[in-house]
């Protein structure tokens, strides 16, 4: 990542936006249609394996708030490469912090150090070192998303010889302090990184000018693994499409994905576009949907301004500014609806010439809202303009709404007062207002203006030894106030919150799993015990395991199975008997190396059936024993029989005057063991 990806953040935010023709195919590239399997990327992490090299970060800790990992404390990071899964570590590479900004730029590029001395605001090497050994997050911001600035820190690790590596490959990253002490912050074997499918990003919009350029892609996901993309363009005079050297940085924005390209281009020429989402690590995703579009701008254009409307009699009269005359307006679009977001309908198409319009079709106290915009020539793809809105109610002043009917007052799951009502028949409707009172001839409005029949009010400022009266009044479009409805009365029950322990933690130890939580009886004096939850992967909801209070702040789960993953929560439990909302939750895996393991020795005896085997049984766990057995013709031991809930088994198959070689795997639905001692016997006759 080079000087180019920040010059291409800085491009994303002075770009305006502009009209333009816009041509819209929604089909994929070549590449689109040669990559069939699902595409997977690694979250940013300690480690992040990819198609060509396993990457590694050197995160600082927290407390220090800083992006220097050594700072006076830390001599170096060793990090180290077990290839086999085998437990044989050996050092791959060491890093250090750079003992100069020459070192820096030696590291970084001397693109990537410049433009570290203009994001950091320095002039000479010695105040842009000094800044980086501080580590200051607000002057560091987005340098830290590049790699070459991250090598150049000492903050990233990089393993380019991976062509053997496989799911069981590990690797460890070790702290060496400045005394010689030595900490391993982590080890991770390279199948234990979750992956995460990209999702596929569609074109959402297609900007031009004569000179420029933006395409915008996007997604509806925003857990997404997708870091940079790389943009491929086809200009006239290509044959391929062209990967562009400018990589565009992806971006999550409230529930989504997006990503911005753009660049100068030609006028008047036809330009296609595709994005390819990758990951830290550089594995790739799905290539997006590919926009084609002719720069030609449309700039100049002006949409619909002064838009106004006046109440007259039996009408509405709609103004506005002319348009210029130019020839690409074709005409202008009235549309109107009762709604002010949604449900427009044309109600007239007038010439570009026209400035005025008087809609007579509207009945009386009903509010109207109008939008209007110009209609261009007859360009495939391209966007109706942006229109102009209004709104207007021709008013009735003498008629009085009816009261609302149908009050309903309730408490609901939540405990807040809810109220409901039945719609009035009117549809000159300007809003409903709550009423509020501790007696039925002293309410005060208590709502603000309510376009929907349903209100919410909250325990806050309730009494719960009071009866509250509730009431519902209509205003109409004329400011018109409907009498009170039927006045409902309600004593609202105020939940006492019971405060939750804020985590759980579980560790598996002497065969039992181990938790600990805060202490609650320590610190609240109505709390008077605890109730433990569990749940496996395969369980829908949480499960008590704890029927009973405890009053400890840990518990030993002796019932857990192994080789099952659990989920464990804490939840306090006042002198009310009321149960507090379930704690931040706890995973672990029990093992099943400690349970799981074959008969600690083997008996063979000859008798007249066959060669009878038996074995010490097994304590408390129950396991398939799983007999194998070869002879000095075989290459290997074959599968002989599976026993199930016994300690013995007589082999009828063994042939008088062979020598044979006995062995035994314990099985469970957790996996196998190692095979037990092995032991020989020859076959005689009885």
């Amino acid at each position: 990542m080079s000087n180019v990806f920040y010059n291409e953040i800085d491009k994303q935010q002075r770009l305006t936006k502009l009209f333009c023709i816009v041509l819209v195919l929604f089909s994929f590239t070549a590449l689109a249609q040669k990559q069939q399997f699902a595409a997977t990327g690694v979250p940013m992490g300690n480690l992040m394996p990819g198609p060509n090299a396993v990457y590694g970060f050197v995160v600082t800790d927290e407390k220090e708030n800083t992006f220097n990992a050594y700072l006076d404390k830390v001599k170096q990071y060793d990090v180290y490469k077990d290839e086999n899964g085998t437990g044989n570590f050996k050092k791959i590479t060491s890093l250090t912090f750079p003992i100069s900004f020459a070192e820096f730029t030696k590291r970084a590029g001397a693109d990537v150090a410049e433009h570290t001395k203009i994001q950091l605001g320095t002039k000479t090497d010695d105040e842009a070192y000094k800044v980086l050994v501080s580590g200051d997050p607000r002057k560091i911001g987005l340098l830290f998303l590049s790699k070459e600035f991250l090598y150049g820190m000492g903050n990233l690790w990089k393993d380019s010889d991976v062509k053997k590596n496989q799911p069981n490959t590990a690797y460890r990253l070790v702290q060496v302090a400045v005394d010689g002490k030595e900490q391993v912050l982590f080890t991770q074997k390279v199948g234990e990184v979750s992956r995460t499918a990209f999702n596929r990003y569609e074109l959402l919009d297609v900007t031009a000018t004569d000179s420029a350029m933006q395409v915008l892609w996007g997604n509806k996901y925003t857990n997404t693994p997708a870091f940079m993309g790389k943009v491929y363009r086809k200009a006239p005079t290509d044959k391929n499409f062209v990967l562009m050297p400018k990589p565009v940085l992806i971006t999550d924005i409230a529930d989504s994905s997006k990503v911005a390209y753009q660049e100068n281009v030609v006028p008047g020429q036809l330009y296609q576009y595709y994005l390819v989402p990758e990951d830290f690590a550089g594995n790739e995703g799905y290539p997006s949907d590919t926009a084609y579009t002719i720069s030609k701008s449309f700039s100049k254009l002006k949409g619909i301004a002064d838009f106004k409307a006046k109440d007259t009699l039996k009408g509405a009269w709609l103004s506005w500014s002319a348009l210029p005359n130019d020839g690409v307006y074709t005409g202008i679009q009235i549309l109107r609806s009762r709604k002010n977001a949604d449900g427009f309908v044309e109600v007239a198409s007038i010439s570009p010439n026209d400035s005025t319009y008087f809609d007579r079709a509207l009945l009386p106290n009903v509010v109207y809202y109008y939008q209007i915009r110009p209609l261009l020539i007859n360009v495939k793809g391209y966007k109706l303009m942006p229109s102009a809105t209004t709104n207007i109610a021709v008013k009735s002043p003498n008629d009085i709404p009816m009261a609302p009917q149908g009050l309903k007052v309730w408490q609901d799951s939540t405990a807040q007062v809810k109220l409901y009502w039945d719609i009035n028949p009117e549809i000159d409707q300007f809003a409903y207002y709550v009423l509020r009172g501790t007696s039925a001839d002293k309410m005060e409005v208590v709502s603000k203006a309510l376009r929907t029949n349903v209100y919410t009010d909250s325990l806050a400022g309730l009494d719960a030894q009071t009866t509250y009266f509730y009431g519902i009044k209509l205003m109409n479009i004329s400011q018109k106030m409907s009498d009170i409805s039927q006045v409902v009365a309600i004593k609202p029950l105020k939940l006492e919150l019971v405060p939750y322990p804020s985590g759980i933690s579980a560790r598996y130890a002497e065969g039992r799993v181990k938790l600990v939580w805060d202490d609650m009886l320590g610190k609240h004096d109505d709390i008077v015990g605890y109730r433990l939850y569990r749940k496996s992967k395969t369980d829908k909801d949480f499960i008590s395991i704890t029927p009973n209070l405890i009053n400890t702040e840990f518990y030993e789960d002796t019932t857990a199975l192994p080789g099952v993953t659990y989920e464990y929560g804490v939840t306090a439990v006042n002198s009310a008997a009321n149960q507090s909302v379930l704690s931040p939750t706890s995973n672990i895996t029990v093992p099943t190396s400690e349970v799981l393991a074959a008969p600690a020795d083997l008996y063979l005896l000859n008798k007249a059936q066959g060669i009878y085997i038996s074995w010490p049984a097994h304590a408390d766990v129950k396991m398939v024993n799983v007999i194998y057995r070869k002879s000095p013709t075989d290459k290997d031991y074959r599968l002989v029989a599976e026993v199930n809930d016994v300690d013995n088994y007589t082999d009828t198959s063994a042939q008088v005057g062979i020598l044979y070689s006995y062995r035994i795997v314990a099985k469970t639905n957790a996996g196998s063991s190692n095979p037990s001692v092995e032991k020989s016997i020859r076959r005689t006759a009885l």
